[in-house]
């Protein structure tokens, strides 16, 4: 928005110059927000746990910086045109963007005129960024392998405590029935405290696995 105000107020036309400014910035914005979309491609490269935990923050973030983009080249400008109008004024007017053009402007002076520096910092900190590509997906978490599983089905609202009785004692005769299981406990409903309103049709079963020969002190490896 700055910048579309920043070209009004340079541009003579009134009507013309908003469709003008909102044309030429279209492009950077499109950019900018393209940018910030691949900055999260090495997460989409996670695998296993760390993968299954962040996907979806990156998913997330994905389509809501596209459907920004989307608008801001669509629904920005038209509400450009139909906002801004009267005197407008320039960016060293706004009380916001003064500091930060007089702290901004240094800098980029600095950088144009040293050229190679501002190259050769940047290829350090990319060369930095790929020999952490081997680490990704190895430090976000550590590997989790508590040994036990927590299984909660959930049946029909309307079941009676008998019926969850008998479908309980089913699961648990189905869940022994695998070998690397060493034991099962369901409880049915809510525990003697108001701190778990379970109601009867929830079934929260704890599942106890097997130590397995490689496995460490903290249970079998985790599943990947």
């Amino acid at each position: 928005m700055p910048s579309v105000q920043g070209l009004i107020v340079r541009l003579p036309r009134p009507r013309g110059s908003r469709l003008e400014s909102t044309a030429l910035v279209g492009r950077p914005i499109f950019f900018s927000m393209a940018i910030i979309v691949l900055a999260f491609i090495p997460v989409f490269a996670l695998t296993g746990q760390e993968g299954k935990l962040f996907h979806p923050l990156a998913f997330t973030k994905t389509f809501a910086m596209a459907g920004a983009t989307i608008l801001s080249v669509t629904l920005v400008p038209v509400l450009c045109t139909l906002l801004i109008g009267g005197r407008v004024p320039g960016e060293q007017a706004n009380p916001v963007m003064s500091p930060l053009i007089w702290c901004y402007r240094p800098v980029l002076g600095w950088a144009l005129r040293h050229r190679l520096v501002t190259l050769g910092v940047a290829t350090l900190v990319l060369a930095g960024a790929l020999v952490l590509v081997p680490r990704i997906g190895k430090e976000f978490m550590p590997p989790l392998s508590e040994g036990d599983l927590m299984f909660m089905p959930i049946t029909d609202p309307a079941i009676s405590l008998p019926q969850a009785i008998d479908i309980t004692k089913k699961q648990n005769a189905a869940i022994l029935a695998v070998p690397e299981v060493a034991g099962v406990v369901a409880k049915i409903s809510r525990a003697e405290t108001s701190t778990d309103p379970a109601p009867v049709n929830m079934t929260e079963t704890i599942v106890g696995v097997e130590r397995v020969p490689n496995a460490g002190p903290s249970g079998p490896p985790p599943a990947r």
